[in-house]
């Protein structure tokens, strides 16, 4: 009997003895809640992160490598493109840089014109390839209100083409055609070969003529309009009339007009190009033919 109550006493204390460490425990992580802020936590998690991230920065990068077929096809795109700059220059027609008009190089390419500050727009004209509005120009002259470069398929600047500013006129054209003689001059002397096209309106003139004993003939004649008459500037207006020069020396040709738009304003155009480059484009293109 006396066994029996012994052991009985032994599981008893043991039995308080472990409620009394499960409660210690309770109480331990009941007292840790109140007393430890989130703010204290966090930071305690900051500096475990801190140790973390020095570990990694004292490990060995591990090397990343991007291939995809989209990747691959990109890259080669890049090389064809690099590729195809590269034979375009070395296919230069002129591989030395000649002086163009407003401090332009022929034969440069696009790349090349923006390097010197030429701002350049896309604009669209029909027959050409390639052209772009450009300002900021090295050598700027205040007769022309717009400048467009040409530059082609090849890449390489033949044509610059110049529309001079609107000018009120008088009837007679009187204004646009003081600008013209001296542009007209200039480039003569610049370079040479000056050779001037009038297309005159025709109009036909009733001529009277005496045949005597009172009698008369009267005939329509027709007569050729002048440069500078007191219509001219309607004539070239409505296109019944055209006037324009040309001048080349072998290596650049321009060609000198003037124009009136539909509200009556009238301009001079100068339109350039290298003959060197054109000839030798035409050239290629035939024996490709």
């Amino acid at each position: 009997m006396k066994k029996g109550l012994w052991a009985i006493g032994l599981f008893a204390l043991a039995a308080i003895f472990r409620f009394t460490a499960s409660s210690a425990q309770t109480s331990d992580n009941f007292y840790d809640s109140l007393l430890i802020s989130d703010e204290i936590k966090t930071e305690e998690n900051a500096e475990q992160a801190k140790q973390n991230a020095g570990r990694l920065l004292n490990s060995k990068p591990t090397e990343i490598k991007i291939d995809s077929p989209l990747l691959r096809s990109h890259q080669k795109k890049l090389q064809k493109i690099q590729k195809s700059q590269k034979l375009k220059s070395q296919n230069k027609v002129l591989k030395t840089p000649e002086p163009a008009p407003f401090g332009l190089n022929w034969g440069a390419t696009y790349d090349e014109v923006q390097k010197d500050g030429v701002t350049l727009t896309p604009t669209g004209q029909k027959d050409y390839v390639n052209n772009f509005t450009a300002t900021h120009l090295p050598k700027r002259v205040s007769t022309f209100r717009e400048i467009i470069l040409t530059f082609g398929i090849e890449n390489e600047l033949w044509r610059i083409i110049a529309y001079g500013n609107f000018i009120d006129d008088t009837p007679s054209a009187e204004k646009v055609l003081e600008i013209y003689n001296r542009y007209y001059h200039l480039l003569e002397q610049k370079y040479g070969n000056a050779q001037q096209f009038y297309t005159p309106k025709v109009i036909n003139v009733d001529r009277v003529t005496d045949l005597g004993n009172s009698k008369t003939k009267t005939e329509s004649i027709p007569q050729e309009q002048v440069i500078g008459n007191p219509d001219f500037l309607q004539e070239l207006q409505n296109g019944e009339a055209f006037l324009y020069a040309t001048f080349e020396n072998g290596k650049v040709g321009a060609a000198l007009s003037v124009s009136v738009d539909g509200r009556g304003q009238s301009y001079i155009t100068i339109e350039y190009k290298n003959l060197t480059i054109m000839q030798a484009r035409e050239k290629s293109t035939l024996d490709a033919l």
